[in-house]
């Protein structure tokens, strides 16, 4: 009996022994996987530009070299990919792309996504011959500090990407004495041209380049379409901060698109007198003597001037507009040892940039007391919303139904029944009948229209709206659309935003496309830095947050089904943008999904037209011609701070044949509502942000919000669309002539998918399709 005992505590302790050894097993190897996963999470996936990104912009996500170039099929391009995350709303999106990868290097751009939400989920997903295989499970960074590593950007927070030293930018809001503050600006270093975009939507949400000497290593390696997709950005709207001291000749050597977009003549060196920076950052610190590069004296808006050491006037930092953006350039290589040791470079390089680097005493979330918005966008979102789904009766149009329920009511009750058939008694089946009888008119004239009665004529097939019409859904779209065209440099961007409204529950494909008046303005040829065909991306608009007013949401809405971002195949080139379309979006019942395109094509600067200044003011004359091809409607030449009212239309090629004979307002008075109550007061409109029933006003502000005052005079900021603003582009040789279209540029186009036989409609609904033209200005004198 002992024997037994024994052999049974013996066989225990072997098990158990057994069992720990085989937990302990199965635990190191959950770990090592949950370790290999992880590492190849944080090594292998990059998002944004070195990991920092913003929310409701589209994103790049690259696949680094330790596992690009495992990612290559036989013939060693790189094997097709598909991309998840959450949108806006929870909803999963899958977004099919075509990578772009080069000879030169293994890092791979798989592609481009528009997070939701900060630190959403993204699945990496291969397409092979054997099947779909999941590479990568992982989410994006969370909010941090932007300078210890990978971080969501938040809205309200300028974004700097520095190619080279970034002059002390990443330092300021920054207090590691007392509070440990982190710093107001997020700056991006850029160490390897690998992290830079392959297109100019990876720039999508950069509020400003820095390029200077200590860059010159990485603008080296820069591919050529990385350096299209920089100059694509400038052009189309981007601002560049560039140094050019005793490094210029090395600095162009390794960026030659530089001296193609500067008004640089030659490389010439000069010896420049350092009092102009110390007088013009109030500096008690002497600088030496430095060399720059010289820059023209009647080109650009002049920052600073100066002297060289003989005493000839110079002009030392000047800003350039550049297509659609804008090129800022300083005559010193200010990361050099002299300037670095220098206490006022920042504050020279702070009052050079302007307001982005502006101090600020206070945060302010922009919100007021009447919205949950903190931004511009969150206005339009609102005007965009306002969808008139029922017919509208008047006060006096219920007064008359009610007194019409009264008169028919009382006679039938008392004359009819009572005093004719002497049967009061039926007044209890007369009454209820005709009020219901009433009721049902009234509901049937207030129902909701169909697909085609919304789409009305406008659509393009009508089979398709024929089989629609027998569908019960309601389908609107108000849509806000701006196109912007450069006529001196042949840049040209558009973009537009719906809000998709559904009455009962859809499940639809979206498409946005350009009309025939985009192809009218012939691109020019390829071959020049950041003249690549015309191109789009469709893509879910908006996100929770203080922006758009919306409640932060948590996890994955599993309601609705995913839906797909589909890329057309004939933009699949390297470097040539997508062109994409939404499939399979689901809209629940009396609800509405903003979606948005962005476009970008080349003009033809064969349409350029001149405007005449008068030399040593700011008033206009002689005749303008419209250059566009299509009417221009309620248009406005707006130079300066003066603002030209047009007639009413404006055709394709007709011209106005005196300015100085037009009607002339102050510009920020117009956009202000500014008005003289008498000789010496003036009254203001002020901006109510919960106003909603004005589009074209709220656009304005969109276009041109720092002229207008900025967040002083709407109390709203100006982050997520902040890119739409020109009013850096009123500038002394240069004009904006603006108005509306008749016909929206962009064309939207939805079928539902769970009507086999419908097809492409055109929904009904408001469009507010705007145009912006730049036109050069030149000044001769008066005969």
């Amino acid at each position: 009996m002992t024997d037994h005992v024994q052999s049974a505590v013996i066989a225990a302790l072997v098990s158990l022994f057994l069992l720990s050894s085989t937990t302990v097993g199965v635990a190191q190897q959950q770990t090592a996987v949950a370790e290999t996963t992880a590492e190849t999470t944080a090594d292998a996936v990059v998002v944004g530009i070195n990991g920092h990104y913003r929310v409701g912009r589209p994103t790049a996500i690259r696949l680094a070299e330790a596992i690009g170039a495992t990612m290559r099929t036989e013939a060693g391009t790189p094997s097709p990919f598909t991309l998840e995350t959450l949108d806006g709303d929870g909803v999963r999106v899958r977004y099919g792309m075509y990578p772009n990868a080069t000879e030169d290097s293994d890092a791979i751009e798989l592609g481009y996504v528009v997070p939701g939400s900060e630190a959403a989920p993204l699945t990496i997903e291969r397409t092979t011959e054997a099947g779909t295989e999941v590479i990568v499970q992982t989410r994006f960074p969370a909010a941090g500090r932007p300078a210890s590593g990978p971080s969501m950007i938040p809205a309200g927070m300028p974004w700097i990407v520095s190619v080279g030293d970034p002059l002390g930018v990443d330092q300021i809001g920054a207090s590691n004495v007392l509070l440990d503050k982190a710093a107001r600006i997020a700056v991006t270093r850029i160490d390897s041209a690998d992290r830079l975009p392959f297109q100019s939507l990876g720039y999508d949400g950069v509020d400003m380049v820095m390029v200077n000497a200590s860059g010159v290593p990485v603008l080296q390696a820069m591919v050529g379409e990385q350096t299209d997709a920089l100059v694509s950005w400038l052009r189309r709207g981007g601002h560049l901060f560039v140094c050019l001291g005793e490094a210029t000749e090395r600095t162009l050597q390794a960026a030659p698109w530089l001296a193609s977009l500067l008004p640089v003549e030659d490389v010439t060196l000069s010896r420049y007198d350092p009092a102009a920076f110390e007088t013009f950052t109030s500096s008690q610190t002497p600088l030496d003597v430095f060399q720059g590069i010289k820059l023209p004296r009647r080109e650009g808006r002049v920052l600073i001037s100066g002297r060289t050491t003989r005493r000839v006037s110079a002009v030392l930092g000047a800003d350039y507009v550049i297509g659609l953006g804008h090129a800022t350039v300083v005559t010193a290589d200010l990361d050099a040892p002299r300037f670095a040791q220098w206490p006022e470079r920042l504050d020279l390089v702070k009052q050079v940039v302007g307001d982005l680097l502006e101090e600020q005493t206070g945060e302010r979330d922009g919100r007021t007391g009447s919205t949950s918005f903190s931004d511009l966008a969150g206005q339009m979102r609102g005007v965009l919303d306002q969808f008139a789904i029922k017919p509208r009766f008047s006060f006096s149009v219920v007064s008359v139904v009610v007194m019409l329920l009264i008169a028919l009511i009382g006679p039938l009750d008392y004359l009819l029944i009572n005093r004719v058939w002497g049967k009061p008694l039926l007044g209890w089946v007369s009454f209820p009948l005709m009020a219901i009888a009433l009721s049902v008119l009234l509901v049937i004239q207030a129902a909701p229209q169909t697909v085609a009665d919304a789409a009305g004529t406008g659509s393009a097939n009508p089979d398709a709206a024929g089989a629609a019409s027998a569908t019960s859904a309601l389908l609107r779209a108000n849509q806000f659309q701006v196109t912007d065209i450069d006529l001196v440099d042949g840049a040209g961007r558009g973009f537009a935003w719906c809000s998709l409204y559904s009455h009962d529950p859809a499940r639809v494909d979206v498409r946005y496309g350009a009309r025939e008046a985009f192809e009218l303005l012939e691109p020019q040829p390829l071959g020049q830095p950041g003249s690549t065909a015309s191109r789009s991306f469709v893509f879910p608009m908006g996100y929770p947050g203080r922006a758009f007013g919306g409640i932060q949401l948590a996890g994955e809405n599993t309601v609705f089904d995913e839906y797909s971002v589909v890329p057309s195949t004939i933009d699949s080139d390297v470097g040539r943008g997508v062109k994409t379309e939404l499939n399979g979006l689901t809209i629940a019942p009396r609800s509405s999904k903003s979606i948005a395109a962005r476009c970008s094509f080349a003009a033809d600067t064969d349409r350029a037209v001149s405007v005449i200044r008068r030399p040593g003011s700011e008033l206009l004359r002689g005749a303008l011609v419209n250059p566009l091809p299509y009417d221009l409607l309620d248009g406005v030449l707006i130079y300066g701070n003066w603002v030209y009212l047009l007639p009413t239309r404006v055709p394709a090629g007709s011209s106005v044949a005196e300015l100085s004979e037009l009607r002339q307002k102050n510009f920020r008075w117009r956009l202000t509502r500014q008005q003289s109550a008498d000789q010496s007061t003036t009254a203001t409109t002020p901006w109510s942000p919960s106003d909603f029933s004005d589009a074209k006003r709220v656009a304005e502000m969109i276009l041109f919000h720092r002229a207008a005052g900025g967040e002083l005079f709407t109390g709203l900021g100006h982050h997520v669309l902040g890119d739409l603003d020109l009013s850096e582009l009123l500038v002394e040789d240069r004009c904006l002539l603006m108005g509306r279209t008749e016909k929206p540029l962009f064309e939207l186009e939805v079928k539902e998918t769970m009507d086999g036989s419908a097809g492409f409609i055109q929904p009904g609904g408001q469009v507010l399709s705007m145009v912006r033209v730049v036109v050069p200005v030149r000044s001769t004198r008066l005969n």
